[in-house]
């Protein structure tokens, strides 16, 4: 018997149609994203551009004015390797637009975490400064450098990491713990291992010591 994959229908999953048969009147998000060659812009309800196409990809939709819309750019890299030879990759750069298409955080992030709660909340990650926790206007709530590493925040609380001297001070030990919005540890950073609880809904979160 032949088997046939389904497609998996989810927030996540975009059909793309022709706009020659698309009614744009009755989608109800705010920004409508559209394709113009391999790049992606937004326009409005009215078929008015909003933001001309120039991203390479968008995560998530607008449907209100409290919602953002995470999008990205390719940057490429070459590194040069024997005989001349240059060896090239793609990574992707992120930022945020609010709902009238406006660039809030700039599109220099390798990440950047909503909050699945605090719709004005994000962890980003700087490729010189590391990461911090900011707000739609880039106010920092959590400065870069105080952590190593800080995860999205769910329900309130995020993964963090910190490196720490031995007694001996010739090797480091890397610890995690949990703080909430305020930045106060939640759970001290005293742990092996916190397991990835973001966006899992989990009722209880495992940790090693």
């Amino acid at each position: 018997m032949e088997m046939r994959n389904k497609l998996d229908i989810n927030e996540n999953t975009k059909v793309l149609v022709s706009a020659s048969s698309y009614d744009f009147r009755a989608d109800a998000r705010l920004l409508i994203p559209f394709t113009s060659g391999n790049k992606i812009g937004f326009i409005n309800q009215e078929g008015d551009i909003v933001v001309e196409p120039k991203y390479d990809m968008y995560y998530g939709d607008c449907f209100s004015t409290n919602d953002y819309i995470r999008v990205s750019i390719l940057e490429m890299n070459g590194y040069p390797r024997s005989r001349g030879r240059i060896e090239c990759y793609s990574h992707p750069l992120y930022g945020l637009i609010n709902h009238k298409g406006e660039l809030v955080l700039d599109t220099i992030y390798y990440d950047i975490i909503p909050s699945t709660d605090n719709k004005s909340i994000f962890t980003i990650h700087c490729k010189d400064k590391g990461y911090a926790v900011v707000d739609v206007n880039g106010v920092e709530i959590i400065p870069y450098g105080k952590y190593i590493y800080i995860g999205g925040f769910d329900r309130g609380v995020a993964r963090i990491r910190v490196r720490k001297e031995t007694n001996d001070s010739t090797t480091t030990e890397y610890k995690w713990g949990v703080i909430d919005l305020s930045g106060k540890e939640v759970l001290p950073t005293e742990y092996d291992d916190i397991w990835n609880f973001y966006g899992k809904t989990y009722p209880t979160i495992v940790v090693i010591k």
